[in-house]
């Protein structure tokens, strides 16, 4: 196994628990935090070369991905824009802001200040938030949808660079 073949399998399956979070009526949270962990593998295997080293360490991956993907034909075709870069270009950006906020939800660094999905923070009152009890209402619904349909489209195509491993 190459470092694109583990990264775009461990993102599937990142992305399977998401998909069984979605279903039921878990905290928002627990599926921000699994769709965040998806969607930066997926940039990542999208992004490494099959033969070459690991990619870099960070988790700011998913934005950089989208934004490169405007000059790769191979996957605005694989998504079903054909030839047309303009439309494509401007789906792209309309889910940049949403795809900006998503992976911002890491906790960086032991960061106590920062909205995350995964551990308490504090805010500029000094009160104190837990995760499973936010809202997270700058992340709506329709927005999620849309990077899920975005998601699920870039796994079909990833068989174009690569070949999953089977479950």
């Amino acid at each position: 196994m190459n470092w694109r073949e583990a990264y775009l399998t461990q993102a599937l399956s990142d992305y399977e628990v998401f998909q069984e979070l979605n279903t039921g009526r878990y905290p928002k949270c627990h599926k921000l935090h699994y769709l965040q962990m998806a969607t930066e593998k997926l940039a990542k295997g999208f992004l490494c070369s099959p033969r070459g080293l690991p990619p870099k360490k960070t988790h700011f991956a998913f934005v950089r991905f989208l934004k490169v993907t405007k000059k790769r034909p191979k996957i605005r075709k694989g998504l079903g824009f054909g030839s047309d870069h303009l439309a494509y270009s401007a789906y792209i950006d309309s889910l940049l802001p949403v795809a900006e906020r998503i992976e911002k939800l890491v906790p960086i660094g032991g960061a106590l200040d920062k909205i995350n999905a995964e551990y308490p923070w504090v805010d500029s009152t000094r009160q104190v938030h837990c995760p499973c009890l936010h809202t997270f209402p700058d992340l709506q619904k329709t927005e999620l949808v849309r990077i899920q349909t975005l998601v699920s489209d870039l796994f079909r195509i990833s068989r174009l660079y690569t070949v999953l491993m089977p479950r």
